[in-house]
């Protein structure tokens, strides 16, 4: 009798030690996992250092992107901000390779997959496009074909990236026409760009951008000339399938209501220039440089009682190629009421706090005009 107890009893023990060291096998599989996604979500892909493109005008050079350093991780939304003629489009097409070589110069590295974009091929550089780096264009109506139908379109990149059948290539294309929420995708298809409406080619430049799942997406102005409702629809979209791919995007807009909703990190460009970058929050919640502070008080405040009626509207204009003065801040012609002490001879980018980094000293005497005098 008190054998078999025993008996019993070893067992019972067996089984808890079988049951912790499963435990135990499970939290530090979890911790593994934990670590793994951290990394990942921390991954860097690709990175920009001291980026230049010049286009020639005549006989001479103009940089219109001027020593621009940037980082794009996994799982990020990195906009890029300001105003138009500031070199946001420029950044994105020089990213992708798209200028043509005669008319422009670019140097500097743009770091992906070990590899510099700059010195590939363009056989080289063809495979990357829309496998591994796609963009969507600002207007979708120039960048589709008018005399393809759209289907043919988005099975493009699968002809050429994927080995695809053509039975499977047919429904690739109808599954990622559904995935972007096109309405009856065997019918939208066969039609061509000019039949469908503005918000319909938006989703149909989505899905071509996404047909080969690339690690890295470019949006350039994903949602101009639509309204609001189709806006928020097209942005819903394009986080939806960031989730679904892990994939960082670069989100190029003038919208800092789109950048509030869709961006963790933001690089304010002016002239060329990175002049502020942060996290979304330190942007806006702790702005620093003049023209971002600008950019800011620029926008409509609603459920502001303080506000003026009447909307900010920030000094002057963005200079051109030709006419930009690189020497200083190049800002300082557009707050002429700070005085030129104030500003760097050669501005730097300034660590402000853990991430967030600010161009040129004239950022701590910087005011608003008037607001001395109202203090």
């Amino acid at each position: 009798m008190t054998k078999g107890v025993s008996v019993k009893n070893k067992e019972k023990t067996s089984r808890t030690k079988m049951k912790i060291n499963e435990i135990k096998f499970k939290i530090v599989l979890i911790y593994w996992v934990m670590l793994l996604e951290g990394d990942r979500r921390m991954e860097k892909l690709l990175e920009i250092k001291n980026l230049e493109t010049a286009f020639r005008i005549k006989d001479d050079y103009f940089n219109a992107v001027d020593k621009v350093s940037l980082d794009l991780y996994r799982n990020e939304v990195l906009a890029i901000v300001g105003e138009s003629g500031c070199g946001k489009s420029t950044l994105a097409t020089t990213i992708m390779r798209l200028h043509n070589e005669n008319l422009t110069k670019s140097t500097g590295e743009i770091i992906f997959n070990g590899k510099n974009i700059l010195d590939l091929t363009e056989d080289e550089m063809n495979k990357i496009r829309t496998k591994d780096i796609g963009m969507i264009f600002q207007d979708p109506l120039s960048s589709l074909n008018p005399l393809h139908r759209i289907g043919k379109q988005i099975e493009e990149a699968l002809i050429y990236h994927t080995e695809l059948s053509a039975e499977e290539r047919q429904k690739r294309v109808i599954e990622l026409l559904t995935q972007v929420g096109i309405p009856n995708p065997e019918r939208c298809a066969k039609q061509y760009p000019h039949e469908l409406s503005g918000g319909m080619r938006q989703r149909v430049m989505i899905a071509m951008a996404m047909s080969c799942k690339p690690s890295v997406l470019i949006a350039d102005e994903p949602t101009t000339a639509l309204d609001v409702t189709i806006q928020a629809q097209i942005l819903d979209l394009i986080k939806g399938l960031q989730a679904e791919m892990h994939a960082g995007i670069i989100l190029i807009t003038h919208d800092l209501g789109v950048v509030a909703e869709m961006a963790d990190r933001v690089a304010v460009l002016y002239a060329g220039e990175v002049v502020e970058i942060g996290t979304a929050e330190q942007i806006f919640k702790n702005p620093q440089h003049p023209y971002t502070r600008s950019l800011l008080r620029s926008i409509p405040q609603i459920d502001d009682e303080d506000a003026d009626d009447e909307l900010y509207v920030i000094q002057g204009m963005v200079p051109s190629l030709k006419t930009l003065d690189r020497q200083g801040c190049r800002f300082a012609n557009r707050i002429p009421w700070i005085k030129d002490e104030h500003h760097e001879h050669n501005p730097t980018l300034h660590e402000v706090e853990e991430g967030h980094h600010v161009r040129c000293t004239c950022y701590k005497n910087f005011k608003f005009e008037g607001e001395e005098n109202n203090a």
